[in-house]
């Protein structure tokens, strides 16, 4: 038995989102390298061409409103999975389906700016009987599944969009917890650290 999923129509966005982004990349990265291959003799104007590109990504960060900026400061930080815990618990829902639920602790110094989990629920012999793939912080705070980011300290309670059927006792379950991927925030540098590190480029 698989668990049954729903996708919002804010996540559908973000993944259309996500996929057009990733196939500009791309293509856009095809291009400079056919460019590069037909006009190798004139390889300084390419290059300076394309460093002219990079030197004016600051300049559109800075031009965006903050609550759209402060989404550019954030890295991967696989090594900050030491400071969560996670715990996951089955209970039965009003409609009588059994779902996981999520208590997320983030007992370091920084905020989460997005976090990604799966989750697997096992029967009492070890077979899988159903699994949940969720986002349960984000950069903002929008709806039930833009949750926001995790600060420092605090602890979140997620029950997961997906469920097992009625016939399930969620007293027989063991549910295992994979962090697939994590971001903290970054403090953006102020605007005068920010000139002065260019300068000295």
């Amino acid at each position: 038995m698989s668990a049954e999923r729903r996708m919002s129509p804010l996540t559908a966005l973000f993944m259309g989102i996500s996929l057009v982004l990733t196939t500009a990349v791309a293509s856009g990265a095809a291009v400079v390298l056919y460019g590069l291959r037909i006009i190798d003799h004139r390889s300084e104007g390419v290059v300076g061409l394309v460093q002219h590109v990079f030197d004016g990504v600051p300049e559109l960060a800075a031009s965006l409103p903050p609550v759209l900026s402060d989404l550019l400061h954030d890295r991967r930080a696989p090594e900050y999975v030491s400071q969560l815990d996670v715990d996951v618990a089955f209970v039965r829902d009003e409609d009588g389906d059994v779902r996981p639920v999520l208590t997320i602790e983030n007992k370091g110094t920084e905020m989460v700016s997005l976090l990604a989990v799966r989750v697997a629920a096992l029967s009492a012999s070890g077979t899988p009987l159903g699994e949940w793939t969720e986002i349960v912080a984000t950069p903002l705070a929008v709806d039930d599944e833009w949750r926001g980011p995790l600060l420092p300290g605090s602890t979140r309670h997620v029950m997961l969009s997906g469920w097992l059927g009625e016939s399930v006792d969620p007293a027989e379950l063991t549910g295992t917890v994979e962090i697939a991927d994590i971001r903290v925030w970054t403090q953006p540098p102020a605007a005068g650290e920010a000139e002065s590190g260019k300068s000295g480029v």
